[in-house]
């Protein structure tokens, strides 16, 4: 198993296909994704993520625009979230990122703030970058209130941002760090 970093409480690794009926589950789980606005899930099929994953895992470039990991347990390696980036602009040193922990036991005990932090720390080191953009549903406060306290600051809030499936318009809050606001 190829570790890229490891916290305190986790470790995170790159995708493999095995974890396509694990990522399944956790995206068609309506109440895992509705603080993301899908109370219905997502309806991902294990064919489409299948070959999603397979896209993403046979381009061999470090520079890919977008890589998602798999977030573990330290202690017995059981897979419990998910980590990505996206949008790496080498040239303006930023990209995008993005966080679930998706085993609902695991949520509340920091394990997400953990994740957080030592992704950072990975793709300030990883990459070079100065600026890391991370976005979260206003409602959803449990992840505002851990990006403020890594040291995520709002750079706009944008209302009525996106209709969710069911019809409801949510807000949504664009955060931003500059690499000497990291606070960890």
């Amino acid at each position: 198993m190829i570790v890229v970093a490891e916290g305190e409480k986790i470790k995170i690794r790159p995708i493999s296909l095995e974890d396509v009926p694990q990522f399944v589950k956790w995206w068609n789980d309506g109440e895992l994704m509705a603080s993301v606005g899908f109370s219905r899930g997502l309806g991902v099929t294990e064919a489409k993520l299948y070959d999603d994953f397979s896209e993403e895992i046979s381009d061999p470039s470090s520079l890919r625009e977008r890589r998602r990991y798999v977030v573990l347990d330290k202690v017995n390696d059981l897979p419990i979230g998910e980590l990505v980036y996206g949008q790496l602009d080498l040239a303006e040193n930023k990209c995008r990122i993005g966080i679930k922990i998706c085993e609902l036991s695991y949520q509340g005990k920091g394990f997400g703030k953990d994740a957080l932090v030592t992704f950072i720390l990975f793709l300030f080191n990883h990459f070079d970058l100065q600026k890391i953009e991370i976005d979260t549903l206003a409602d959803n406060l449990r992840a505002y209130s851990l990006y403020k306290k890594v040291g995520f600051r709002e750079t706009k809030k944008e209302s009525k941002f996106w209709q969710d499936p069911d019809g409801i318009w949510h807000d949504v809050i664009f955060m931003e760090m500059e690499k000497p606001e990291f606070q960890y």
